[in-house]
């Protein structure tokens, strides 16, 4: 599992070969907003804003759900499709703390809940 929430964060992760470029470029999008937003030293744990996490396997999801946002919270905003040459990952966003903060985390369509699944599908249709 990886995560950051600042730019300076995700490159630190040296992600590429890691996981599909089109992960990379998205999670860059949210850490780069984050830091225009929140600015680029906060303690992304604590201050406002938010980071991304990048899940590869059922642990890193079960970890996710234990120690950051429930994978069943109310807290869950929305979910995309985001393709990849490799694998199509969902985008799933949560607001949590009163509005203060969002998390985003990725994962691989085949290890995703199945709710996560079903609302990606859902977007679409709405579309």
């Amino acid at each position: 599992m990886y995560k950051a929430g600042t730019v300076k964060e995700l490159e630190s992760l040296d992600l590429e070969g890691k996981i599909p470029e089109e992960i990379c470029r998205e999670a860059l999008k949210v850490v780069t907003m984050l830091d225009e937003n929140f600015g680029e030293d906060r303690d992304v744990d604590y201050d406002d804003g938010g980071y991304v996490v990048i899940a590869k396997s059922k642990e890193d999801l079960d970890y996710f759900d234990q120690n950051c946002v429930e994978l069943e919270s109310p807290a869950l905003e929305y979910v995309e499709l985001i393709p990849s040459e490799k694998e199509t990952h969902l985008n799933v966003f949560f607001l949590v703390n009163e509005y203060e903060a969002g998390i985003t985390l990725f994962v691989p369509m085949s290890i995703a809940p199945e709710r996560f699944i079903k609302e990606a599908k859902s977007s679409m249709a709405r579309r």
